[in-house]
């Protein structure tokens, strides 16, 4: 049974698309390609919006033209849209040439995108055979003939029943299939919200179905971590509330550390939700019940840890928590995120200095150093104890002996290559002259305070402490 087939494509790509319309004729499809012979203006948009209403499949051409704000191919696309609810087996998304991936409509990344990897037209062509398949030929396949048999016995034993069930399900499969898969784009983009109204139709439609429960738990757990920054219009407590039943279904029907992580994160629930004056939650009582599952579990090891320094308890204490999680291998980035946000809950020194100590630790152990939050990334957090410690020189002693100068120095230069810092450089220069002076580098220093004594002059800096500082450097340094 062939089909009618509407072909969306950036002007640019006309050579490609005409090939691909000659492919699919070749195959018996109709194909509706040419927007030239349309009539002008106020009919323009309804005899396209029709032919795509007539299309029994929507195939898009992806490339940076044809994604690009304000072209035709996404009011097309929009069309197809209000009359697929979800594009699973009706829209064939095709990568004709490189696209970044968040300039690609969700709509399109709700369905596998077919990457050709060798003649594209043909490839299209087969994809749409596929597509467009009538449903009996899917018997003629192995499996197929396999359920062919079971519906045999099944109509042999008079259980009609059974066959319409069997082919309710399937369906009911499919659809929840492609919910968990938007609902995964939707959650890598940052909108957990959205995920998890899609990851709720799909439990409707197959309650209990193992994919989509697993996709559940680890959506909730997700979006707890990334808490601050999800969607719901709401607050932290209306998040935690709205996922702790599946952590809680979780925590009950799974085993190892699928149960411990889940155990974990009803933790940190009831911690968001204390933060927002609930009152009488332990969350430590998770955490502990967490490791009695998994010893090592490196979620409930670290939300302990945090709970510790956020209650001001004990620093040692806190860092054997830390050490166990990150021995744990998994999560590291994450664990250290954890670990630098609680050290500095409270600004206080000891803990700064500790922050910059862990610091030290991601370089020379060669990780990658957390990114954060969005709007406060943990790398310009540290800053801020720089800025205090050194520049403002509260508790300074007791910082800068906190590390080896060599140390001191190198993660200095790690955390800021001096090219970020374009402007007000002298504040940069200020606390690498001190940190390149303290570790033995006198000829670094002399250039470092020179280039400070330059920049202060050029910022009308004719006094002050940074001043007279760098002035009284130089002289040190050189001898005069």
């Amino acid at each position: 049974m062939k089909s009618t087939i509407f072909l969306s494509y950036s002007s640019t790509e006309n050579e490609e698309a005409r090939r691909i319309e000659l492919s699919l004729e070749g195959e018996g499809h109709s194909v509706f390609r040419d927007r030239s012979g349309l009539p002008p203006a106020e009919t323009f948009d309804a005899r396209i919006r029709a032919a795509v209403g007539d299309s029994d499949l929507f195939v898009f051409l992806i490339s940076p033209e044809s994604v690009s704000a304000g072209r035709y191919t996404l009011t097309e696309l929009k069309f197809a849209e209000q009359k697929w609810n979800h594009p699973a087996g009706h829209v064939l998304p095709v990568l004709v040439k490189p696209t970044p991936t968040e300039s690609i409509p969700g709509f399109l990344r709700a369905v596998t995108i077919l990457q050709p990897s060798g003649d594209v037209a043909a490839e299209v062509a087969a994809e749409v055979d596929r597509l467009t398949a009538p449903w009996w030929r899917w018997l003629l396949r192995p499996q197929g003939l396999a359920v062919l048999v079971l519906l045999a016995l099944l109509v042999a034993g008079g259980t009609w029943q059974g066959v319409s069930r069997f082919l309710e399900h399937r369906e009911q499969s499919h659809l929840a299939a492609a919910l968990v898969q938007q609902g995964r784009l939707q959650a890598d983009s940052g909108n957990y919200a959205n995920a998890w109204k899609l990851l709720e139709r799909a439990n409707a439609i197959y309650p209990d179905d193992a994919s989509v429960v697993d996709a559940q738990e680890r959506l909730a757990m997700d979006w707890l971590d990334h808490a601050r920054g999800s969607q719901l219009n709401g607050n932290l407590k209306d998040i935690a509330e709205k996922v702790l039943p599946v952590l809680s279904r979780g925590a009950t029907t799974q085993q190892g550390q699928r149960a411990a992580d889940l155990l974990a994160h009803m933790g940190w629930a009831d911690f968001l939700r204390s933060r927002e004056g609930v009152g009488g939650l332990d969350p430590v009582r998770h955490y502990r019940r967490a490791i009695e599952i998994d010893p090592k579990n490196s979620y409930a090891h670290t939300m302990w840890g945090f709970e510790i320094l956020r209650k001001g308890s004990s620093l040692s204490e806190a860092r054997q928590h830390f050490a166990i999680a990150l021995d744990s291998g998994r999560e590291r980035e994450y664990i250290r995120h954890m670990q630098i946000a609680a050290l500095l809950w409270a600004r206080e020194p000891e803990r700064e200095s500790e922050a910059i100590c862990v610091a030290n630790e991601i370089r020379t152990s060669g990780e990658t150093m957390p990114v954060g939050l969005p709007d406060a990334p943990d790398v310009w957090k540290l800053w801020n104890i720089y800025y205090d410690r050194v520049i403002n020189g509260s508790d300074k002693t007791q910082f800068l002996t906190a590390l080896p100068p060599a140390d001191h120095l190198a993660t200095f230069r790690w955390l800021y290559p001096e090219e970020q810092f374009p402007k007000e450089k002298y504040l940069y220069l200020y606390i690498l002259a001190q940190l390149q002076e303290l570790s033995g580098d006198r000829t670094g220093a002399l250039a470092s305070y020179r280039s400070l004594q330059a920049q202060l002059t050029s910022q009308g800096m004719k006094s002050g402490r940074m001043v007279d500082d760098a002035g009284t450097a130089i002289k040190r340094l050189s001898g005069q």
